[in-house]
């Protein structure tokens, strides 16, 4: 089972060809879940429904919009999962809502998880503070099941979360060896200094990694990092750069990530970050789940049986 999230700068702008080379490459990836970001020109309904419509075509996937600008979508694989509810994200702040669904894997009878795309603020450290809090409602949700003895509770879990963080990761927790994250001084287009840093006293600003910390909080880990500790796993470059180098940006660093609740970890197989040079400002993030042991953690966690 493949995770994918991707970033495509504006949706292609316009340019069907691109637009199709994207799509196509994303196709040869062989998504089971697709998290989308920048989805500009969807929509549910009108011209934009058209396009969406023949990307779910290409993809050979179901998607799902997220609210408003419908500028993130969430597509899945309805082969191995059945949709139980799309969430209703329409949430206070957000610029670009994310898409968040239930689902349940098909030949199960209650083996449910969550999956969801996010786009966090560009430019307010302030928004993705906030927005990141919100993403942690992908971890609280509670669903009421029958069982002989009775109802039961059980909090899902995340499968994962696609996420553009616009921030850095936690530089206390980078795998030895990785990029480290920009410093101020690297940065050299003043608006982006104050995108990506916030001032902690007069005159004093740090990088932005508090979306990254309170993830980690709600036990949402970041898969990459987990993968790239697996003895003989894919080391270092499960947490290769997502982003080039640039002189507005600073140097290369890993802005796009993957999150899942952390009792599924020993489900992840392995995590690649696909070059998309050509295609889009931002490299695709591929992350591999053995499902099967999805399955097993989940029937553990809640005393299930087959």
């Amino acid at each position: 089972m493949r995770i994918v999230s991707c970033n495509f700068e504006l949706n292609g702008n316009g340019d069907y060809q691109k637009w199709l080379s994207m799509h196509q490459r994303l196709t040869a990836l062989r998504p089971t879940i697709l998290c989308r970001q920048e989805t500009f020109g969807y929509a549910p309904t009108g011209r934009g429904s058209v396009l969406f419509s023949e990307s779910q075509r290409i993809l050979k996937l179901t998607g799902e919009l997220g609210p408003k600008k419908h500028a993130t979508a969430l597509y899945y694989d309805p082969e191995v999962f059945e949709q139980i509810t799309v969430w209703d994200t329409e949430w206070p702040g957000w610029l670009l809502h994310p898409t968040a669904m239930t689902l349940r894997v098909r030949g199960t009878q209650d083996v449910d998880v969550v999956a969801g795309c996010a786009h966090l603020s560009y430019n307010s450290p302030t928004k993705r503070k906030g927005e990141a809090e919100d993403v942690t409602r992908f971890a609280d949700r509670v669903e009421t099941y029958e069982t002989e003895h009775g109802p039961v509770k059980r909090k899902l879990p995340v499968l994962a979360i696609g996420m553009d963080c616009n921030s850095y990761v936690d530089p206390d927790r980078l795998v030895p060896g990785e990029h480290p994250i920009p410093t101020l001084d690297e940065i050299k287009d003043p608006q982006h200094r104050a995108h990506r840093s916030y001032e902690i006293a007069p005159g004093q600003r740090v990088m932005d990694s508090e979306p990254d910390r309170i993830l980690l909080t709600a036990h949402l880990e970041d898969v990459a990092r987990h993968a790239a500790l697996l003895p003989g796993g894919p080391g270092l470059s499960a947490v290769a750069p997502t982003v080039d180098a640039s002189d507005t940006h600073g140097p290369a660093h890993r802005v796009d990530r993957v999150c899942t609740t952390d009792w599924l970890l020993p489900a992840v197989v392995n995590v690649e970050v696909i070059d998309m040079t050509g295609l889009s400002d931002h490299h695709t993030v591929v992350v591999t789940y053995d499902l099967a042991t999805v399955i097993d953690l989940y029937r553990a966690r809640f005393a299930l049986t087959d």
